[in-house]
């Protein structure tokens, strides 16, 4: 039997809905908010970055590094800060890491310097880092099993929303100011949303017991942990590492403005929520009827596949506008499935597994647009390259729903 039902014994269901507690609708509210806006703060950078340059004497280029701050610190923190919300009460790591949150974004505001604004920005991270592994993991704990499909995949859509929202509304609130006030803002809003939490939160005992190198590495020790964390890398590489490079691919081949690539990012933004909203739906009733929602991330990655050669292939937009907004769905999807299944794998870890899948979507990034970067943006061998990474991706994520169907068999 799995580790997941091992741990958290499945019942019948009627007995299940009537014993499990009701779900805590007002904390999650507010862990969502929690995540908005970080969401939001992660892609606000992107539109100001000339204005950013220009006030502080540096080229584009340079200023490009504060988004590299976030990312790199994110991607390193996650994993040993996750250990510390496994061995103490989550409570503390989503309070602590939501004010680092905060006092990174206003020093962002404040910061007079290109490498002031690096520092403040690998601060937001290290704040993100420390609070996201923690709410995913209270969320998951704190949710009855029949429901917890919807609970997770809500927060990962109200995450994407925040990027999508963040966005236009960061750069026009800094059209009517300055590139400092949305970091301000965001700042200011953690500030309101860390006071309630750090009244409502309840405060849960905790569940791990290891501690140091060991439990670093402990969730790469067990196949159904390590080939889910795998499948992250690969279906993030191919899924945003590629999506890198569609602004670019979308300009030169159908002669797209900056407005129309703005659009672009609306439409993208609506697909990943589709995707997150109704994978919920569908986690839970897989689980009524007692089928493993890794499901959901075999179909989704291997739907997504094809959608990402024919949207940086095809010569007709309406076509590539359609297969890039699937590609999204799909996209999203696969997420809130990997977030669902990783964060119950192991209830003794969830957050140090959650921050590695966390750390995987972040090198999966890194490695996806580095590799695709070699390449003639918008060739064959790009959009190859882009469906190869999918097809891995889909292989290890049937790997695992093979070895979840083995534990499941009597011996």
């Amino acid at each position: 039997m799995s580790i997941e039902t091992r741990a958290e014994p499945r019942r019948s269901l009627h007995p299940a809905v009537a014993a499990e507690p009701p779900t805590p609708w007002a904390q999650h509210i507010l862990l969502y908010a929690a995540f908005f806006l970080m969401g939001a703060e992660m892609y606000l950078v992107a539109p100001m970055l000339p204005e950013i340059a220009q006030s502080l004497h540096a080229s584009v280029a340079a200023s490009a590094t504060i988004v590299t701050a976030y990312v790199l610190v994110y991607a390193v923190a996650g994993p040993p800060f996750g250990i510390l919300a496994d061995r103490y009460p989550r409570r503390w790591s989503i309070l602590l890491g939501s004010l680092i949150f905060m006092l990174g974004n206003l020093a962002c505001a404040a910061a007079g310097s290109l490498p002031m604004l690096v520092v403040g920005r690998g601060i937001t991270g290290l704040g993100a880092a420390i609070a996201a592994p923690a709410i995913w993991a209270y969320l998951a704990e704190r949710t009855p099993q029949h429901r917890r499909g919807r609970v997770i995949s809500l927060g990962a859509s109200v995450y994407s929303l925040g990027q999508v929202l963040g966005v236009p509304l960061g750069a026009a609130l800094a059209s009517l100011t300055s590139w400092r006030w949305p970091f301000l803002a965001v700042g200011v809003l953690m500030i309101a949303t860390s006071a309630v939490l750090y009244a409502r939160l309840d405060h849960i005992p905790a569940t791990g017991t290891a501690r140091g190198f060991s439990a670093l590495l402990a969730p790469w020790a067990q196949p159904r942990i390590s080939l889910g964390l795998i499948a992250t890398l690969f279906l993030q590489a191919g899924r945003l590492g590629a999506y890198t490079f569609v602004g670019a691919i979308f300009a030169q081949r159908f002669g797209f403005s900056l407005n129309a690539l703005g659009l672009v990012g609306l439409l993208v933004g609506a697909g990943s929520l589709i995707g997150s909203l109704s994978t919920g739906t569908i986690l839970d009733h897989l689980h009524r009827r007692n089928v493993s929602g890794v499901w959901v991330s075999v179909l989704a990655a291997a739907a997504f596949t094809p959608c990402a050669a024919v949207a940086l292939s095809t010569q007709h937009v309406l076509v590539a506008l359609v297969a890039l907004t699937l590609w999204c769905v799909f996209g999203g999807a696969f997420y809130s499935s990997q977030q669902a299944y990783l964060s119950s794998a192991d209830p003794t870890q969830r957050a140090s597994v959650v921050a590695w899948n966390n750390s995987m979507m972040n090198a999966g990034i890194a490695i996806g647009t580095t590799l695709l970067g070699t390449l003639t943006v918008g060739s064959a061998a790009f959009a190859g390259l882009t469906g190869a990474l999918g097809i891995t991706a889909t292989l290890v994520a049937a790997a695992l729903l093979v070895l979840l169907r083995k534990d499941r068999q009597p011996a």
